[in-house]
C-alpha cells in the first residue's frame, strides 16, 4: 500500500514551512510538504533578505499571538545556532488625534508592554534622518526590529527536515482529492500523495486551489515594489545610529522603512500596497512604465518628499513580492465546512512574516483538532459574505 502521511502541507513558503516544523518537531508527526516550485523561488511572499517584527499592533489579538511569536522565533534561533532576529526598536507615527494610536497604546498597556510616546520634535531630534511637522505622534517600541527572512525560512525547512518532514519542490498540485479517512493530493505528473489531513498555506495560489474544492474567498493578489533607495548620509538611517524600523500611517496609506541593512548604504522604504493582478502566475507580466509607477512608486517619492528627506528620489534596487489581500487585511485561518480534515491560513495582506511560527502553531492545533492555544473567532472565513461553499 502507497504510503499515507499524518499530515501534508501545501506551500512551502514562511506560513507552509513553519506550519511543518510545528506538526514535526513538535506534534511528532509524519509530515509531507509539497512546494510547486523550487525551494528558493522569488515567485511569491516568503522571499527576500528582511521582515519587520514587531507587537506594535492596534489589535489586541496579534499583540497576543505575537507574545507567543517571540519564543518561538527564539528558540528557532537556539536550535539552529543561527541569528535571526535583530532588534532595532521601532516606531509607528500617526496624526496626533489617530483612533488607532490610541487603540496600539491600550494594547500596549493591556499587555504590560514598554513603549513610550514622541511627539514630532522628539522624533526629528532622536532620528534627524526624518522630518515631522507638528501634529504628528509616534509611539516607540524598544522590541521591534529585523528579522534575515531568507534565513528565517531556510531555518524552518532545515529543521522540519531532521524532524522526519519530507519536504518536496517541483511538485505542483493538479487537484485535491477531500475523503474523510485519506485525501488523495494528485500532482501534475499523475503522482499521488496521500495524507490523512491536509494544511493549504499555498498565498496567492490559495484562492483557485480552495475554489477547486468548493472554498470561495474574497482574496486579492496585488504586485509591490519592494524599493531600496541610496542614503548619502547613510548614518542617518543606519542600525548603529539606532534607526529603528519604521511605519507611517495616515490612516488611508501606510509606508514602512528599515533601517540599512541588506544593501550597502541603500535605505528599505516601501508602500504597503501595489498593483491587482488576477494571478500569481502573471507576476513576471512586464508592465507598461505607467502602470510600473503606479505601483507605489510615485506615492512613496512623494511620501520621501515630505517626511524623509535625506534620500536620493530614485530607487537604487527595485525588487518585487506579491500580497493577497483580504477586504479588512487580516488573513483567512480556518477549517473546511465539510471535509473537517482539510484547514487553510491565506490573505495576510503583507504583515504575515513576523506571525509564522504562531500560525504554524495555531495550523496545526487545528488540524489536529487540538484545543487553540489563540481565538481563532477574528480570523474566520464566515466574517466575509462573500465566503461560501
Amino acid at each position: 500500500m502507497a504510503e499515507c502521511y499524518d499530515v501534508a502541507v501545501l506551500g512551502a513558503g514562511i506560513q507552509g514551512s513553519s506550519t511543518a516544523w510545528y506538526l514535526s518537531k513538535h506534534c511528532g508527526k509524519k509530515v509531507v510538504l509539497l512546494e510547486q516550485f523550487a525551494l528558493n523561488h522569488i515567485r511569491g511572499s516568503s522571499h527576500g533578505p528582511s521582515r519587520i517584527i514587531r507587537y506594535m499592533y492596534p489589535e489586541q489579538f496579534y499583540v497576543s499571538m505575537m507574545l507567543s511569536a517571540y519564543p518561538l522565533w527564539h528558540q528557532l534561533e537556539k536550535d539552529t545556532g543561527i541569528k535571526l532576529m535583530h532588534t532595532t526598536g521601532g516606531i509607528t507615527i500617526y496624526k496626533e488625534d489617530s483612533e488607532s494610536l490610541r487603540e496600539m497604546q491600550a494594547s500596549f498597556s493591556h499587555f504590560n508592554l514598554p513603549y513610550s510616546i514622541l511627539s514630532a520634535e522628539e522624533i526629528n531630534k532622536r532620528y534627524p534622518g526624518l522630518k515631522y511637522p507638528p501634529g504628528w505622534t509616534g509611539l516607540y517600541d524598544p522590541d521591534s526590529g529585523i528579522l534575515d527572512s531568507d534565513v528565517c525560512r531556510e531555518a524552518f525547512l532545515t529543521e522540519s527536515a531532521k524532524h522526519g518532514t519530507r519536504v518536496r519542490q517541483n511538485s505542483k498540485v493538479s487537484s485535491i482529492r477531500p475523503g474523510a479517512e485519506t485525501i488523495s493530493i494528485v500532482l501534475s505528473d499523475g503522482e499521488i500523495i496521500r495524507c490523512k489531513r491536509l494544511v493549504i498555506t499555498a498565498g496567492s495560489w490559495a484562492k483557485d486551489m480552495l475554489a477547486e474544492i468548493g472554498v470561495h474567498l474574497p482574496l486579492q493578489a496585488s504586485r509591490v515594489n519592494v524599493c531600496y533607495w541610496r542614503a548619502p548620509h547613510p548614518g542617518l538611517y543606519s542600525r548603529q545610529n539606532k534607526f529603528p524600523v519604521y511605519i507611517h500611517d495616515n490612516g488611508q496609506t501606510h509606508f514602512y522603512a528599515l533601517p540599512i541593512h541588506e544593501y550597502p548604504d541603500c535605505f528599505k522604504l516601501c508602500a504597503h500596497h501595489g498593483l491587482p493582478i488576477d494571478s500569481s502566475d502573471r507576476r513576471d507580466v512586464q508592465y507598461g512604465s505607467e502602470d510600473f509607477r503606479k505601483i507605489g512608486m510615485d506615492d512613496v517619492i512623494d511620501f520621501m518628499t515630505q517626511f524623509v528627506p535625506y534620500v536620493e528620489r530614485k530607487p537604487a534596487v527595485v525588487e518585487s513580492c506579491i500580497y493577497t489581500s483580504t477586504p479588512d487585511n487580516h488573513p483567512i485561518i480556518d477549517r473546511h465546512p465539510v471535509w473537517k480534515n482539510i484547514v487553510y491560513a491565506c490573505g495576510f495582506s503583507g504583515h504575515g512574516f513576523k506571525l509564522a511560527p504562531v500560525v504554524g502553531q495555531m495550523l496545526s492545533q487545528l488540524v489536529l483538532d487540538q484545543a487553540p492555544t489563540h481565538d481563532l473567532r477574528p480570523f474566520r472565513a464566515s466574517r466575509f459574505s462573500t465566503a461560501k461553499i
